[in-house]
Order: C-alpha cells, then structure tokens, then sequence
C-alpha cells in the first residue's frame, strides 16, 4: 500500500460517511516535518490525536456527532498515516511529544485548543498540558495515556524489546492484511472486547495505514522509547511515559475527563482514578464493556460523554 492509494482509500470513506473533509499539510520546524490534517465541521476547535500504530481515521465512529458542532482537526502523528516515516530512536518523547501539539496548535494558527487523545497521543496531550497549560482549554482522554501503569502486556513488553520485535515483526506480527486480521489483532491484545464492532470499512482502511512505508518499524522504535529494560538490558520491563508525568500533573489546570474502557489492558479504571486524583478539575468515567479503544466498543457512549463535556462555545480566560 503506498501513501497515495491509501489517500484515495480513506477519502472515500469519509465520503461515503456524508462527511465533507478538508486535507492539507502542516510544517513543523521542531521537528522539522510535514504533518497531515483533516478537517471536518466548524465551530471551536476540537484536535484529536490517535493513538500508537493507528492513524487519524482510527477516529471516524465519533466524526458525525462531533463534526457536529466542532471544527474537528485530525493530524496524523509523525510515523502515522500520510505524515510518513519517523525514526524515534533516541528521541525524548516527552520533549517530542509537547513539541509536537505545541508545532501543530502554531501551524493551524491556534493559541488554544481542546484536545482529545487515545494512548501515545495521550501522553502527547499530556506532556503539552504539563508544559502548556494555558494553551488547552479542556482535555478528555480516551483509554489509557500510554505507560500510565507499571506493568504492561506481555505483548507490549515483547514489542518494546529492540531487537526481538523486529524478529517477531518479520515473523508472526506481520501487519493485517485485511480486516479480518486487523479485527483479530485487535482482539489478541484486547484492544477492544467487541472487534465485530469495526465497521468493515474502517478495519480495512486501518489496515492498509498499518501496511504504509516504515509504519511499523516507526511504531516499534516509538514503543523502545517508553519501556525501561529489565536489569539485564535484554527484556524490557516497566514503563517510563504517563507515570514519569504524574508528580506534575497538578499542573494541568483545565478541566480533564477521563473515558477509560472497564477493559482495558493496559490499565483498569483505578489508574486513570488515580491521575485524575493529581489533577485538579479533572473526573473519570467507566465504560463499561470497552477496551483500550472505547469509542470503537461504546461509540455512542464516548460521543455523549465529550460533547457533554466540551461547551459549544468556550469560555473566554
């Protein structure tokens, strides 16, 4: 699958959504890239940032009911989508991941913004709300922020081995050929409870935007950088991202919701609990039966839940 195929793909699924999208690049300086956003709906805007080996149009359940009423921006994160290829190996993700928002929020001319984020595009928005809290306006944060526990998966851990997950990649991680693989990919790691729930559609078009150029390797290089190797550097172990964060988390002053999935793997609700527990206006709601990926399980759930949330309008500081 090569960038301008799956361009055609994902355009036409919006399409056939009745959803009228806008596509254009964004230059960063730091990094120095060319980020690809969609657009879709007016009003305030409303950035939402996928999560690891995804991209944007991972968010297509919730566009019709936010589109709505917001102008929802959907930027493919460096390594992802129609962004291309990404090396983070040596990369400060923290650093990367603030300055990553903080490049995309100058390029789209925007002072302040809402954010919603899944997993490692939750801790992007997290890292940004640390160093930034004057530039969100409200946060709401879909499944675990990524590295929020102590422990991971052992699937995760396997992944965030260097060297074995390019063994296991080239072997039996291949990426989904279609959307059958990519539905049991994702139950495998219960990443969702209910795969059947995957439109048809949509699992193919993520399948073939894990299959892009360098999409992989760019994922397992990003997965290195938030695990700590066990004592032997051999195997990797704990987690280094959303934890090393909470001491700080006192810092993000806007208004946080939490949509955390009662399945999820990488976290039960009690974690986001207790970050939500550092910060000072922020709250957690349980979905019930849903994964890592809630509004993939409980679509309709996590659309009320954020626009329940997020004022049509709001307010000024």
């Amino acid at each position: 699958m090569d960038a301008a195929t799956f361009d055609l793909v994902q355009s036409m699924l919006y399409a056939q959504r009745g959803l009228s999208v806008r596509n254009r690049f964004v230059d960063l300086a730091d990094p120095p890239m060319r980020v690809h956003v969609t657009e879709v709906g007016s009003g305030e805007p409303l950035v939402l940032i996928h999560g690891g080996n995804s991209v944007a149009m991972s968010w297509l359940p919730l566009l019709p009911a936010l589109a709505s009423r917001f102008r929802v921006i959907l930027p493919d994160r460096p390594g992802c989508g129609l962004t291309g290829p990404f090396d983070y190996r040596g990369v400060d993700l923290r650093a990367h991941g603030a300055a990553f928002v903080a490049g995309l929020l100058d390029g789209l001319g925007l002072e302040r913004a809402a954010l919603a984020a899944n997993s490692m595009g939750g801790y992007f928005a997290l890292a940004f709300a640390v160093e930034h809290p004057e530039r969100v306006s409200r946060l709401i944060l879909l499944g675990e922020p990524a590295g929020s526990s102590e422990r991971a998966p052992l699937f995760h851990r396997l992944v965030g081995t260097r060297g074995l997950n390019a063994l296991l990649y080239a072997t039996v991680l291949r990426p989904p050929g279609d959307a059958v693989g990519l539905r049991q990919g994702w139950a495998k790691g219960r990443l969702v409870v209910h795969p059947d729930r995957v439109p048809d559609d949509l699992a193919e078009c993520l399948a073939a935007g894990a299959r892009l150029p360098g999409a992989s390797r760019s994922w397992r290089r990003m997965v290195e950088r938030v695990f700590v190797p066990a004592g032997s550097g051999v195997f990797a172990r704990g987690m280094r991202a959303t934890r090393a964060l909470a001491p700080e988390l006192a810092r993000v002053s806007c208004p946080t919701l939490f949509l955390w999935g009662s399945e999820d793997p990488l976290g039960a609700p009690d974690v986001g609990r207790g970050l939500a527990e550092r910060m000072p206006d922020a709250r957690l709601v349980e979905i019930p039966d849903a994964g890592h990926l809630p509004w993939i399980d409980q679509p309709d759930r996590c659309a009320t839940g954020i626009l329940e949330f997020l004022p049509a309008r709001p307010a000024e500081v």
